[in-house]
């Protein structure tokens, strides 16, 4: 591509080195990937279950419980917004690989901690850890990017996006079925998943970026996070793109937050019927991601799919805003349906947009700072949503979530963003 980043004064210039240490697959490991993306799922949601009864056992005033559960989801999302920018830069500077090990190393330290516990320290401690290292899903989308023509990343992306869906959908469960060998036991298992990927990572993965092609200047300023975020949204179409992505992931957290209490107000229900509009969720992932997406790419291209997935959030939240004055389950379903399957969708075609907009060599820093910024906004949502619902109700806080929707296609659809599609019938 044409564009390159501007590196900050005095940096390091390294040498190339004499050999490179291995060259670039010609295909990705795709069976490695797409489990190591489903561990990252399924890790994070088999402990949702045994949450609430973990955090009871150190603050047993129940109306502080929800505020202490909300506050370590926070520190998990900003320290990631910290984290992700500089462990994508590293990616970029010394390889995929070793950050795709460090990560899941990380992710195994973060459980084993948590699941020890003894204190509230040690769970925001293990939580931090985790969030410190958990640069591993934009690594592994830049290593996607390394190894996947550009035509074809859609679709990969979308594999993983499936297997992800898969992952939310299977953790719950699990977490559920080893909650009853302890209130520990989904953590450890957490950490045992993430330390034998490691193990499988170490012996099978192979580099995918080849030293030529790696960021020549690196130095001290690079471990910035800041700065890795000026870098990453250097060029004015990464700014659109993850402007976009903010704008969509804003009501989607909200969603997550307020869903749940508005299904118990509205519609009087309770966990177990709460727990199947979050296995709908995955089972639209899934869907949308593994079978719809890739027709979809080859007929119409990435973004004008991304504009389908948008539209489908809007149609999906204006639905979800009618549900407490219509007390409706089926209403409620297909706006959980629609806007599911619509984030599934355009998450993976935004994977692909930014991928096609960032230069080789900076692969990892873009999708590095972009999924900090998102992790800053998955802070923001739940904290706005839970706000605007105590205030408002259901109907106004979801009709803003589709406002917010519409701006973000608003704004994707005035950006000039490459289109796979294009690149693809130009290559035929």
């Amino acid at each position: 591509m044409s564009h390159f980043y501007n590196h900050p004064a005095g940096s390091a210039v390294y040498p190339e080195p004499m050999t490179e240490i291995s060259p670039a697959p010609k295909r990705p490991p795709i069976l490695f990937l797409l489990f190591t993306a489903f561990l990252f799922s399924m890790g994070l949601s088999l402990v949702f279950p045994v949450l609430p009864f973990v955090v009871a056992k150190y603050v047993p005033n129940i109306h502080q419980q929800a505020t202490v559960i909300g506050w370590l989801a926070a520190i998990y999302a900003f320290l990631t917004f910290f984290s992700s920018p500089v462990l994508g830069t590293l990616s970029d500077a010394y390889g995929r690989r070793p950050i795709l090990m460090l990560s899941l190393l990380g992710s195994a330290i973060g459980y084993v901690i948590f699941g020890i516990g003894g204190s509230l320290f040690m769970l925001f401690l293990g939580r931090g850890i985790d969030g410190l290292t958990a640069g591993g899903l934009s690594t592994l989308f830049g290593y996607v990017a390394d190894t996947t023509p550009e035509e074809e990343r859609g679709k990969v992306f979308g594999q993983i996006g499936a297997t992800i869906g898969a992952g939310f959908i299977i953790g719950p469960a699990i977490g559920g079925l080893l909650s009853h060998l302890g209130l520990s036991a989904p953590f450890y298992a957490a950490a045992a998943v993430s330390a034998l990927n490691l193990l499988w990572g170490y012996f099978i993965l192979p580099e995918s970026l080849p030293a030529s092609r790696r960021t020549k200047h690196f130095d001290a300023s690079h471990l910035n996070p800041l700065t890795q975020l000026r870098g990453a949204l250097e060029l004015p179409i990464v700014r659109r793109l993850v402007t976009v992505s903010v704008l969509f992931i804003l009501p989607f957290s909200l969603m997550q937050v307020v869903l749940t209490l508005m299904a118990r107000d509205s519609l009087h229900w309770g966990p177990g019927q709460v727990s199947t509009v979050f296995m709908v969720v995955g089972v639209c992932d899934i869907v949308a991601q593994g079978l719809l997406l890739p027709i979809l790419l080859k007929r119409f291209g990435d973004r004008r799919v991304s504009q389908l997935g948008l539209s489908m959030g809007i149609v999906g939240m204006t639905l979800l805003a009618l549900v407490p004055v219509t007390a409706s389950a089926p209403l409620l379903y297909l706006g959980v349906i629609l806007f599911a399957s619509g984030e599934g969708i355009f998450n993976a075609t935004l994977a692909s947009l930014l991928s096609a907009s960032a230069p080789d060599e900076a692969q990892g820093r873009v999708q590095g700072g972009a999924q900090g910024v998102q992790s800053l906004a998955q802070v923001a949502g739940p904290l706005a949503g839970s706000t605007l619902y105590s205030r408002l109700g259901g109907t106004p806080t979801f009709a803003a979530g589709a406002v917010v929707v519409v701006l973000a296609l608003a704004v994707l659809t005035c950006s000039r963003t490459p289109d796979t599609a294009q690149h693809a019938e130009a290559a035929d």
